[in-house]
């Protein structure tokens, strides 16, 4: 199994190869952090591929956006980061590919797209960066408390609708009809806010 990888020896911790590889650009150090955690990639998509030849393409499609990933990204934890990366790309290629994917299995940020896909990902993204976040806080706060739940844990704690439901207790469908009514609240109050704070909304 990915035979294309072989095993490299070294002292020094993910934290440090990351580091060197920001610093120097150098794809040896990046290819010797990859390769600690390449069965771990290999096993995640082929949970999701459900074939082992589909699953070794996409483990080197993924090193192939690590090239670029890892320079740029602050990157606190690299296993579970990668982790991260590794399930996201593989659900996104499904996600062109048609294939289902169960909506629970989804990241937050797909979850969103499918609730609602012609609007920004976070609150934040549809307005400017001068002075709108401390209004969108004080709107948040006049949202209902069950809309305000869902959406402080949606967007700013990035838990899954499942996780949400399952804090609350209530049903996947009206954890999902909280947040699509609490982000038409947030607009509508950011809509009334915007001539007093001497702003304007750009998603209009």
């Amino acid at each position: 199994m990915l035979k294309f990888f072989r095993r490299n020896i070294t002292e020094k911790t993910d934290d440090e190869l990351v580091q060197l590889y920001q610093s120097e650009g150098d794809v040896e150090h990046l290819g010797v952090l990859f390769e600690r955690y390449v069965e771990l990639v290999y096993g995640v998509c082929l949970k999701y591929f459900k074939d082992s030849t589909l699953a070794e393409d996409a483990v080197m499609n993924i090193f192939e956006t690590l090239v670029e990933k890892v320079r740029t990204q602050d990157i606190r934890q690299f296993r579970p980061w990668l982790h991260v990366v590794a399930k996201n790309h593989c659900l996104m290629q499904l996600r062109k590919k048609n294939y289902t994917v169960s909506f629970d299995e989804m990241p937050p940020s797909m979850q969103a797209e499918v609730v609602q896909s012609e609007e920004p990902l976070h609150p934040l993204d549809v307005f400017d960066e001068n002075g709108e976040e401390q209004a969108l806080k004080n709107c948040i706060e006049k949202l209902t408390p069950h809309q305000k739940h869902c959406i402080e844990q949606f967007y700013f704690e990035n838990r899954s609708y499942k996780e949400i439901a399952d804090l609350t207790g209530d049903e996947l469908g009206l954890v999902r009809s909280n947040i699509q009514n609490g982000r038409r609240n947030l607009r509508i109050c950011m809509e009334k806010t915007a001539p007093a704070e001497g702003w304007s909304n750009k998603d209009q």
